[in-house]
């Protein structure tokens, strides 16, 4: 990839719209643009109202907004022209631009260049791509937080607090005759160490659970043929995705769905209805609906008041009842009290009341958020990572900080102390993009969108 290159891609979506974005980006971003219109953009930052020109054809009206480097979101000269929308009008611009010496961008390049530019690190570009994709209220604060810089104190301040360490046991090394170093004793060091390792690890455990939210709680509409999972599954995506008759066995493979509830997304899956068949297909749904039983993060387990106690049910909830879960009494619009205290009474535990054919499924869907709570995740300010990669990092550092607490504990020598801190501080380094490798800098942001 040339760094030095002037690119060009669009910002927005390339659809039949009122306007659309198109960024450009280089040393020659003024001067490019430049070329298409009779009245020059001055080299000063602002918005300008611009004809655009083939030659001597008018191609477009447009605003220029006009970013000087390196006050701008990649250092670099940036314009963005705000067009009519439309693909071949957006294209045509493009193109002309590329005919003049721009190159067209690769995924993630403006915000690559941001960060090799310094005006980003590695978790603001993350922040950035999360705020993108964010698929619930969760994702879009964490997104909007680490876009911010303003989570990003915390490494620093991890790696503000590693080099003072890091630092002082040096020193004790360098010169032993200064053994009235503040806060160099064994016990002192032990103390600040294991502050710093139960900061990492609180902020490792709520990352851990804020990823889960994020990527999806695996879900298992599980329960006997015919007691509306189906209709379940259609009420709480809202659509007609799964087929729903009154026939037992309908359900014989496997469908899919998903909903973001704020600061959870449940990723569903309807599994056939667990019956005795000597249906051959019909069989080889109920033995992928048992595999699901097994693997599934949370089970909402469906019967109806005239099957909740029959033996083929105890044996199913047998297996329920061990994971976490949620009772779904579905058809209960027409029971009486009488009814429903009977089915409570069996289960012993609270039981959920629906009429998923009638889309009354508000209880279903409050229960799931009691048990998904993440309100105070959402409250917290503190760092969290909803990267993989990032939290491994993470996890690296408090590996790091462990083994060096341990050495200090059975008295190793100082200095192998030393070389476990500086293994974390450089990996706290390697978190924020201090040191990198350029393939996985490559790799990191060839997630992005066209234009970013």
């Amino acid at each position: 990839m040339k760094v030095n290159d002037t690119i060009i891609a669009p910002a927005t979506t390339l659809t039949t719209q009122a306007i659309a974005l198109i960024r450009l980006s280089g040393s020659e971003a003024l001067n490019l643009i430049n070329q298409l219109t009779q009245q020059s953009i001055p080299d000063s930052r602002g918005f300008y109202f611009r004809r655009l020109y083939d030659q001597e054809q008018l191609v477009d009206e447009v605003v220029i907004t006009f970013y000087n480097a390196p006050a701008s979101f990649t250092g670099e000269e940036v314009i963005e022209i705000a067009c009519h929308g439309g693909i071949l009008n957006t294209q045509r611009i493009i193109n002309l631009l590329i005919q003049k010496g721009a190159r067209m961008a690769l995924k993630g390049e403006f915000s690559q260049r941001a960060f090799l530019n310094n005006k980003i690190d590695l978790i603001q570009a993350e922040g950035i791509n999360d705020l993108i994709h964010a698929t619930n209220d969760l994702a879009l604060k964490i997104g909007v937080d680490n876009m911010s810089g303003k989570n990003n104190q915390a490494i620093l301040s991890f790696k503000a607090s590693l080099m003072d360490l890091i630092s002082r046991i040096q020193v004790s090394i360098d010169y032993p005759d200064y053994d009235d170093i503040e806060g160099s004793t064994p016990e002192e060091l032990k103390l600040t160490l294991t502050s710093i390792l139960e900061q990492l690890q609180a902020i490792i455990h709520r990352s851990k659970l804020a990823m889960k939210a994020i990527e999806g709680i695996k879900t298992a509409i599980i329960g006997q043929t015919n007691v509306g999972k189906s209709s379940l599954l259609n009420a709480l995506i809202n659509e007609n995705k799964a087929i729903v008759t009154d026939i037992p066995g309908t359900t014989r493979d496997i469908v899919e769905g998903k909903i973001n509830l704020e600061g959870v997304t449940i990723n569903l899956i309807d599994t056939a209805g667990i019956r005795q068949t000597t249906d051959v297909v019909e069989s080889l749904g109920i033995n992928k609906a048992k595999e699901y039983l097994t693997t599934a993060q949370l089970i909402l387990y469906v019967v109806n008041f005239d099957n909740f106690n029959n033996q083929e049910n105890k044996v199913l909830f047998n297996q329920v009842k061990n994971k976490p879960h949620l009772i779904i009494l579905n058809k209960a619009k027409s029971l009486t009290v009488n009814e429903i205290t009977q089915v409570q009474t069996y289960f012993n535990e609270e039981v959920i009341l629906t009429n998923a054919v009638d889309n009354d499924i508000d209880d279903l869907i409050k229960a799931i958020k009691v048990l998904y709570n993440n309100d105070e995740i959402l409250k917290n300010d503190d760092l969290l990572l909803i990267n993989l990669n990032q939290i491994a990092l993470l996890e690296k550092v408090a590996l790091s900080c462990k083994n060096a607490l341990t050495n200090l504990n059975h008295d190793y020598p100082i200095d192998i102390v030393n070389v476990d801190l500086m293994d974390g501080w450089n990996s706290l380094g390697e978190l924020i993009g201090q040191e990198y490798d350029e393939e996985i800098i490559d790799n990191i942001f060839r997630k992005y969108c066209l234009g970013k």
